[in-house]
């Protein structure tokens, strides 16, 4: 499942501007990829500072970091 990094990491920032607060699997399930593949990808956006998550119960959440004000 090799998918363009160049074309994914624009496409999760729309996703979370679009739908504010999602975890792996939401993410995974619309961008069509593996979600191993997909969480260490969002751990190096969060570490990049592109992202932010926040653990609620269970789950991490992923957010645009650009709309933490909001």
């Amino acid at each position: 499942m090799a998918k363009d990094c160049g074309t994914l990491m624009p496409k999760i920032i729309e996703l979370l501007k679009e739908n504010l607060g999602q975890t792996i699997k939401e993410l995974a399930k619309q961008l069509k990829v593996n979600r191993s593949f997909l969480a260490g990808y969002l751990k190096a956006l969060e570490e990049q500072g592109y992202v932010k998550s926040k653990r609620i119960g269970p789950a991490k959440v992923y957010f645009n970091k650009k709309v933490e004000g909001r």
